[in-house]
């Protein structure tokens, strides 16, 4: 695979970043194996299933910090995606959303139309 297609297929990994996911790798390591680190009959199948499980935590918590800083476009009146109507705000709804690594809960937006009679989330 060439250097531009690798860039495409994952965002750019800042040595901040790195440093940072090392530090939660070790954080990780010890909280599943302890301070002695892993045991010699570990079998790879093993480490593949905590770092499954390290990635989904990790994925949860980007796209629930993101879609927390994605709300803050929706702060007034919104369209209506039906008729083009000024909508406002109905308060938050929690919205459990299933993940290509598992279920993750968001609060959202909600907007309700009051000529369509419908409800709709600007964010989604």
């Amino acid at each position: 695979m060439s250097k531009a297609a690798a860039n495409s297929v994952a965002p750019t990994v800042d040595r901040q970043i790195q440093t940072k996911l090392a530090e939660l790798a070790e954080l990780i390591s010890i909280q599943e194996y302890g301070p002695d680190g892993p045991p010699k009959d570990l079998k790879f199948r093993e480490i593949e299933r905590a770092g499954y499980q390290a990635a989904q935590l990790v994925a949860a918590k980007f796209e629930t910090t993101v879609s927390q800083q994605h709300q803050q476009h929706f702060d007034g009146p919104q369209p209506c995606p039906q008729c083009g109507g000024e909508c406002e705000a109905e308060g938050l709804a929690e919205r459990q959303l299933l993940t290509r690594l598992g279920p993750v809960g968001l609060s959202e937006i909600k907007f309700h139309c009051n000529a369509c009679r419908r409800s709709f989330f600007p964010s989604a």
